[in-house]
């Protein structure tokens, strides 16, 4: 239902029937106190109409009351203040209307018994007994007159009665003159009305008080207002003593008349009125009740309107507030000039207006910082260095996608966490923790300015590679609460320290190649020559000691040569001939070689199709030569029963840079690396061998990093060692 709808059917309406209701009763009211013969029927009508205004004012208040709960159930804003107000102004409207129909009902009851006053009785009374006092004088001097010409009726001749009756009636003023005889018979008829010419005969009353006393006088009303004296005797006249019957009537002089009929009018609509009394009483009571019950409607119903209009302003400031804590900061409120909340809703708007504008300026702020945070994102992850930033008590606040990679940790759950649990996470990271914390607390106490920055260098082991890690630390400025901060940047120079350790060893390897290759031959020849000359001239036994003192020399001089010419391939740098070649092939090629030779291990290749790679193929072949023999020669060591294996796997695999590369493992079930040797295998004169110098590893790490690969070397779970290479991949064939 409609908003409009449910407020006429709700509130309306009932008002406009309890008004038509109301209105019903006051005319049938007024009817019978005007009517008191049908005021039993009218009631009959009125208590109904009574009791239905009564229960549509209950209705209206039990709505409004139910209303007001229920807005106060639901919080709705300004509800509790709303039905404080109704009961307040209810209270103050009811209390007195209270007081006033309680006194109003005992004094109508003191006024209705005023009017009846004892008093007033008695003296309509006492002037109802004078107008008949004075009526009854007058009567009886008509009665005096009539006696008299009765007396002098009995001297007139029979035959004269008529002309002296009309003589009396003149004389005397009488209306009407009548001698009755026996049985009723009229014997004279005298009469002033020309219109009449019947006499009033006597009635039985009559007859029966002159029965008793002779006489008799009386009021009687003739026509149309008309008040007159009847006046009777019964007299004898004759000689035998007839009984007659002399009867007149005297009209009242208008003066008279009129002051009888109003004495007698008043005292008779006294009557009627004392007799109503009661009923009148009731009338005015129910009036005023009726009155008192408009009253309180209009009343409540005022206070709950006048409630809801007065409490509207702080409804809708209250609203207004909800809003604004809800965030809508555009609110505003219709300012009225002619309203005294005008103030508060021009506070409330400048309010909001300052609020939204502050709004807006913190939201400018915020987008301005978040730029600067996304600018700061970008550069710190555009960065070659790991950046990481601590706060005083170090917890760490930030971290740059390089630090994860450089320390091979996923550092971004450790945000607000502290420096140590990160580094704790995996025990590689400990030496960094190790050397990283005790200069974070000595620039943190120093107060020398030059100790505040500082520049530390770590050696991690991140899996199965070596890292050397350099690490700077800065002291950052005081900020307004007095908190520091700390920065660390750290850069892996792992590649760079190779550089320097390879080129180091490249100096010494050539070197040693230049030193020792050039006396190598001399030697060799002069050996040759005199196992030539002298072995002729001595005897048996002394020529094979000889023998055998020239060939040790040789065969020295040629192991030698073999570790000079190493020298010299790991020293010089090869120009690389490139060319598309199959690699699955030549690892094919390869392997066949050393199942041919090698018949006391298993070589299993598992070769993912036929990729083309541009590469050199003697540098590969010599280091696919380097790691099988290396694995054969572990395995031979280790085990020496026939249960070597030597698993080839290759397969093209999309980096996490989302380029495809060429992956080769080899992997053995040979004694494994141990773990000291494992982070310096890689480097030149490394090795457990008895044989060997130690640069065979080291050159195929050199090939695999000519063709831009990188090659990692790891233990296996179930034991042995592997060796995984990754190449740039060309296309499949």
């Amino acid at each position: 239902m409609a908003p409009s709808l449910r407020t006429f059917f709700f509130q309306i309406f009932p008002v406009l029937v309890t008004f038509l209701l109301l209105v019903t009763s006051f005319i049938l009211l007024s009817v019978s106190t005007k009517n008191p013969d049908q005021s039993s029927a009218i009631n009959t009508w009125l208590i109904p109409l009574n009791i239905a205004v009564l229960v549509i004012l209950l209705s209206l208040i039990l709505y409004n009351v139910v209303k007001a709960l229920v807005h106060l159930r639901s919080k709705k804003a300004g509800s509790r203040f709303t039905l404080r107000l109704m009961y307040a102004f209810s209270l103050l409207t009811i209390l007195p209307v209270l007081v006033v129909s309680y006194f109003s009902m005992n004094f109508i009851g003191d006024r209705v018994d005023n009017w009846f006053n004892v008093k007033i009785e008695g003296a309509l009374d006492d002037s109802l007994e004078l107008a008949r006092s004075s009526l009854d004088v007058r009567m009886r001097q008509h009665l005096f007159n009539l006696e008299r010409a009765a007396t002098a009726l009995a001297r007139v001749d029979r035959l004269d009665y008529g002309s002296f009756i009309d003589r009396q009636l003149i004389a005397m003023g009488a209306y009407e003159i009548v001698l009755f005889g026996s049985n009723k018979r009229v014997l004279v008829y005298s009469g002033d009305e020309m219109n009449s010419i019947l006499p009033h005969f006597p009635t039985d009353d009559i007859i029966r008080k002159l029965s008793s006393r002779g006489y008799m006088y009386q009021l009687e009303p003739v026509g149309e207002g008309g008040l007159f004296s009847r006046v009777a005797l019964s007299i004898s006249l004759g000689v035998g003593r007839e009984t007659f019957i002399l009867t007149a009537l005297f009209p009242f002089s208008e003066k008279e008349r009129i002051l009888a009929d109003s004495v007698q009018d008043a005292y008779k609509q006294y009557q009627e009125i004392s007799y109503q009394k009661e009923l009148i009483k009731k009338g005015f009571r129910i009036t005023l009740l009726l009155i008192m019950l408009l009253s309180v409607l209009f009343s409540v119903w005022a206070a709950f309107i006048y409630s809801i209009r007065l409490t509207k302003p702080v409804r809708n400031l209250l609203e207004a507030t909800n809003a604004v804590a809800s965030g809508d900061l555009q609110k505003k409120l219709d300012v009225d000039e002619k309203d005294d909340f005008n103030l508060l809703a021009r506070s409330f708007n400048v309010m909001t207006t300052k609020l939204s504008r502050a709004q807006q300026e913190s939201a400018d702020s915020q987008q301005e910082v978040q730029r600067q945070h996304d600018y700061l994102n970008v550069v710190l992850g555009s960065l070659t260095s790991g950046v990481i930033t601590l706060d005083e008590e170090f917890i760490i606040r930030r971290i740059n996608h390089t630090a994860e990679e450089l320390l091979d940790a996923p550092l971004d759950k450790f945000k607000g966490k502290s420096f140590k649990a990160l580094c704790s996470v995996a025990e590689g990271l400990l030496p960094f923790y190790g050397a990283i914390m005790p200069k974070l607390m000595e620039s943190a106490s120093s107060d020398n300015s030059k100790d505040k920055d500082w520049q530390t260098e770590v050696t991690l082991m991140l899996g199965n590679t070596k890292h050397t890690l350099v690490c700077r630390g800065v002291v950052l400025p005081e900020l307004i609460d007095g908190a520091q901060g700390y920065v660390l940047v750290i850069d892996d120079i792992s590649e760079v320290v190779q550089a320097e350790h390879d080129a180091a060893w490249g100096e010494v390897a050539r070197r040693l190649a230049h030193e020792i290759k050039n006396p190598l031959t001399p030697i060799r020849l002069s050996a040759e020559r005199l196992q030539r000359r002298l072995k002729p001239l001595l005897d048996e036994e002394s020529a094979e000691l000889l023998q055998r003192m020239s060939n040790t020399i040789v065969h020295q001089v040629d192991s030698m040569k073999t570790m000079v010419d190493a020298f010299s391939e790991y020293a010089r740098i090869p120009e690389l001939k490139l060319k598309e070649i199959n690699i699955n092939g030549l690892i094919r090629e390869v392997v066949e070689l050393y199942r041919i030779n090698q018949s006391d291990a298993e070589i299993i290749l598992n070769l993912d199709g036929s990729p083309i790679l541009n590469v050199d193929g003697d540098r590969i072949r010599q280091l696919l030569v380097n790691l099988i023999k290396n694995s054969l020669d572990a395995m031979h060591d280790f085990s020496g029963n026939g249960d070597s294996k030597l698993i080839i796997t290759s397969k093209v695999k999309e980096s996490k840079e989302g380029k495809k590369e060429f992956i080769l493992q080899i992997e053995d079930n040979g004694p494994g690396i141990t773990s000291e040797l494992l982070p310096h295998l890689f480097e030149p004169y490394k090795t457990t061998k008895t044989k060997g110098g130690g640069l065979g590893l080291a050159i195929v790490k050199r090939i695999i990093e000519e063709h831009e690969g990188s090659v990692l070397a790891k233990n296996n779970e179930n034991g042995g060692a592997s060796f995984i290479m990754h190449l740039p991949y060309q296309k499949d064939n």
